[in-house]
């Protein structure tokens, strides 16, 4: 997962078209069918999110995949496009390339793009948006090629995700708000909390920005479970209830007038937390954090630590001061 606010899935692989129409085709049918516009909100009587799989923040994401992450086994096949094709997707490429390199998704331009994109869905012409005009004009330069070659299947993996995901949202909400709030101190948002879809989030499958609090999740990765799904939508909600925990450990770090071994503890508390959670809700699920050895790779000393300070507070046996203050002594240095 990404620093700051960022979440969940790691690197990731595009999958490739029978994949996602094999394992899926039953959903994908049933999304379309059922919700033929892009909004996901009111289905399976869940009311904690509003899922959207928008044209143009795909695009968005998918050429800053391209031109910016530039992986080299998740390059496009361009070999269907015709000469014009190809070179305005080249301009497209180019613009964000000269533009956002070196840019992360989470920085406030990035961000105010993100979002400006999202709000619009599919709406044909971006002209009416405050954004750069040499920014809408690449987009709407790489509208057509994408929509042509690549859009139907993105959006049909994103569908595939949404379905997927809302049965276990609606069994499970309520619970894990209410629990997730208690955890964290603070209060689940009172409207609901917009998630986008698309086929590439970013490097680490999904992200968070704040104020609003907005969710980006990657429907590439066909052989997630629906489980690991909701963890990670989970885990990318807490990014706006963990302020708290974030504040309570500064303050008692300083306290101590010692050093952090990472400073990300909040996040390895976000990590823990909330896959112990799900695992609570569902049985035999395995955290995402242990599944894919982030422990080991991330915060090889924090595990531990977790597990002996901070679990007893997620079981009811220490109280939120108690349980930080244990948990910061066992993971700071000399300065």
């Amino acid at each position: 997962m990404q620093e700051a606010l960022v979440g969940a899935t790691g690197r990731t692989r595009i999958v490739s078209v029978l994949r996602v129409l094999g394992r899926f085709r039953y959903a994908v049918l049933t999304a379309t069918l059922l919700f033929p516009a892009l909004a996901f909100g009111d289905t399976d009587r869940q009311t904690s999110y509003l899922f959207q799989s928008g044209f143009w923040i795909n695009l968005h994401h998918y050429l800053f995949q391209h031109a910016v992450e530039q992986s080299t086994d998740d390059q496009p096949d361009q070999t269907k496009l015709s000469a014009g094709q190809a070179r305005d997707w080249a301009r497209a490429l180019k613009y964000y390339s000269e533009n956002f390199d070196g840019k992360d998704l989470l920085q406030q331009d990035m961000t105010a793009i993100k979002n400006a994109l999202g709000d619009v869905d599919n709406r044909n012409s971006l002209t009416s948006l405050d954004l750069d005009s040499a920014l809408i004009e690449a987009l709407e330069l790489a509208a057509p090629v994408y929509r042509k070659i690549w859009w139907k299947v993105h959006d049909q993996s994103n569908r595939s995700r949404i379905a997927q995901l809302l049965p276990f949202v609606a069994r499970h909400e309520d619970s894990l708000n209410n629990r997730l709030s208690d955890i964290y101190n603070t209060e689940w948002p009172t409207e609901r909390i917009r998630v986008d879809i698309v086929f590439h989030a970013n490097w680490a499958g999904a992200y968070t920005t704040l104020h609003p609090t907005r969710i980006t999740i990657s429907s590439e990765d066909a052989t997630q479970s629906p489980q690991e799904g909701l963890e990670i939508l989970y885990h990318e909600a807490s990014h706006a209830l963990i302020g708290k925990v974030q504040a309570s450990i500064s303050k008692e770090v300083r306290s101590l007038g010692k050093l952090l071994l990472r400073k990300s503890l909040w996040h390895a508390v976000l990590f823990y937390s909330t896959g112990e959670i799900v695992r609570q809700h569902i049985p035999g699920y395995i955290p995402y954090a242990v599944k894919h050895s982030l422990w080991k790779r991330a915060w090889p000393d924090h595990f531990e630590v977790l597990e002996s300070e901070w679990k007893p507070y997620l079981d009811g046996n220490r109280d939120f001061e108690a349980a930080i203050s244990a948990l910061v002594d066992g993971l700071v240095v000399d300065p």
